[in-house]
Parts: C-alpha cells; sequence; structure tokens
C-alpha cells in the first residue's frame, strides 16, 4: 500500500480487525534516499519509487522482498522509463498532438466555466502540445 499515514491506517482498519497480528514493513522518503544515495535521487523520484513499492503484489513482495538492492533496481528502471524513446510516424504524432490540443482546451473550458483556474496539469499539458508541435515543424 502506498498513502500517508493517515490514508494507510484507514485501510488497514478496512482490511483487517482490531486484533489480528500484523508484521508491517516500512519505506519512508529517508529509507528510499538512502538506499539510493549513490544515485543522487531527486524528490519525484522518491515518490515515485515509494508508490511502485507500495504497489508491488503481495506474492511478489513475499517471494522477492525489498531490498536497498531491489529499491536502486526500481529507479534505475524507473529513469530508464522516462527516458525511453520511440519511433512514430509524424503523421501519426500529429493527429494525436491535435487531439491532445483541443481536450486541453476543452478542459481549460470546463474548468472556467466554474469559476477556476486551469490546472498545472493542463499547463503542462499545454506546454508539451506546443513542444511536440515545435519539434514537428522543424
Amino acid at each position: 500500500m502506498f498513502g500517508t499515514r493517515e490514508s494507510l491506517c484507514k485501510e488497514l482498519q478496512r482490511m483487517f480487525t482490531h486484533d489480528e497480528p500484523l508484521a508491517i514493513l516500512i519505506w519512508t522518503e529517508e529509507g528510499v534516499h538512502v538506499a539510493c544515495r549513490e544515485l543522487s535521487p531527486t524528490d519525484e523520484e522518491i515518490t515515485a519509487i515509494q508508490e511502485v513499492i507500495g504497489n508491488t503484489a503481495m506474492g511478489t513482495y513475499r517471494n522477492e522482498g525489498v531490498t536497498s538492492a531491489s529499491v536502486r533496481d526500481l529507479l534505475v528502471r524507473h529513469r530508464e522509463a522516462i527516458n525511453r524513446k520511440v519511433t512514430v510516424p509524424a503523421t501519426v504524432l500529429a493527429r494525436l498532438v491535435l487531439d491532445a490540443e483541443r481536450e486541453l482546451y476543452h478542459q481549460e473550458g470546463l474548468a472556467w466555466e466554474v469559476g477556476k483556474p486551469a490546472s498545472a496539469r493542463i499547463n503542462q499539458g499545454r506546454e508539451d502540445v506546443e513542444l511536440l508541435k515545435k519539434l514537428l515543424s522543424a
């Protein structure tokens, strides 16, 4: 499980009786940072790794555990996934960029209708669209 102490306590209370014995192992931000110290993880990477740890299937966790070495491996794989490059036909990408741009404008309009500014996600999406459009036109 992954979340705040409060949300995890609620989930544990829902899942188990008050007198059921449990063994809980915890990976904090500091624990992930120490395990990955030589790789200098960012705060965002640490949170991403904690989320992966928290979403590990129980069978996998029981068979393989979560060690400092496996946490470092998770960070390496996370970085590889973020930096992975793929080849896509420009026409396909251009169509998708146009669809994404239209949806972002729609989402921004919905926010404005209820008196809210565009969310950070929408603004980041629009920046991403502009970057892709610039790269496609080069």
